[in-house]
Parts: structure tokens; sequence; C-alpha cells
């Protein structure tokens, strides 16, 4: 195969590719959960015990099944939603897939 033809072949799976999302005024933590790897991203809302939660996939998923996916993320987050909260009782306020693999979720700690 010749070095064009190879390109040719490279450049539309790149296109294909997604970039990862951010949070605004959040840092990255990965952790690994069920031998996948995941990045996850917490920030205030600027409501009290308000917060925004971002959990990517930090691999490549080929034809993701969106439901298994969400499982894995709502695994992910209730890890991350407890320890925001401190042990307290949480509230999902909000639970969005993205890109059938990336998980958007918006919760409040209770009292």
């Amino acid at each position: 195969m010749t070095k064009p033809s190879l390109a040719l072949l490279v450049l539309p799976a790149l296109g294909a590719c997604n970039t990862k999302a951010t949070l605004d005024e959040s840092q990255v933590e990965t952790a690994r959960v069920d031998g996948r790897l995941f990045e996850i991203r917490i920030a205030p809302t600027g409501t009290a015990n308000e917060y925004r939660m971002l959990v990517v996939r930090a691999t490549l998923v080929i034809d993701p099944d969106p439901e298994a996916e969400r499982a894995r993320n709502r695994n992910v987050a209730r890890q991350y939603m407890d320890r925001t909260c401190k042990g307290r009782r949480y509230q999902v306020l909000d639970d969005t897939l993205v890109d059938e693999v990336n998980l958007e979720t918006r919760f409040r700690c209770l009292d």
C-alpha cells in the first residue's frame, strides 16, 4: 500500500473521533472501574451544595451499547457523588448520556 492511500484510510477514521468534553472550573481525575478507564470532572454550579459532573470514557469505544454505557457511568458517578457529599444523601437533578458513552450529571447534596 502506498503512503497516499494509507493516509486516505486514516483521515476518515480521525474525522469520526470526538474531542473529549471538559467542564469549566474542574480538574480531571482518572479512575479504573470494572477494568475500564474513566475521566471524572466535578464542579460547583454556583448554587449551594449543587454540582455538575462529567464522566468520560478515557478509552475508545466502537459501536457502544448506550444502555450498558449509561449503567457503567452511573456506577462511576455514584462513587464520586458519595465522596463529594461526604456520605450524605444526594439527589440527581439531571442525567444525560452524551455521544452514547459519556455522562453529564447535575446533583445536589442533601442535609
